[in-house]
């Protein structure tokens, strides 16, 4: 990988660890970029790091724990691909309109980033949601 691409690896796999399994906002201004777009499996368009950090916020109140694992990354120029598993207990607050179901959720997705000067810039995201609701409803 050239230094760009290491660097542009390493904000992505800085992103699931630091902003979704943590939930430490403290680096979001030096991971996205301020005018941030997002695209995201549950419908979701939304620009700017405040409403991004919201959304994190309202995913990860549902659970009591909340794990994300980078399991293939892909980087090329400014472009970066993850391939992402996700698991909680969901047993905190409402998820996609479920209530608390008390059960482990675990399911896949991933993300296409584009960077700017080391920063997130663009993001689209897809997960299993088949999987999810099955597991949701089960």
């Amino acid at each position: 990988m050239t230094p760009e691409e290491e660097t542009n690896a390493a904000t992505v796999r800085a992103f699931y660890a630091e902003l979704w399994e943590r939930g430490d906002f403290t680096r979001l201004s030096a991971l996205m970029h301020e005018e941030v777009a997002f695209q995201g499996t549950f419908g979701q368009v939304m620009r700017g790091q405040d409403a991004f950090a919201a959304y994190v916020r309202s995913v990860r109140l549902a659970f009591s724990t909340y794990r994300c694992e980078v399991r293939d990354l892909l980087a090329q120029d400014a472009r970066v691909a993850a391939r992402v598993g996700f698991s909680g207990r969901h047993d905190v607050g409402p998820f996609l309109d479920f209530p608390p179901s008390g059960h482990d959720l675990t399911w896949e997705g991933v993300g296409f980033f584009t960077l700017d000067g080391g920063r997130i810039r663009h993001l689209w995201v897809m997960g299993d949601m088949l999987g999810l609701l099955g597991q949701l409803k089960g």
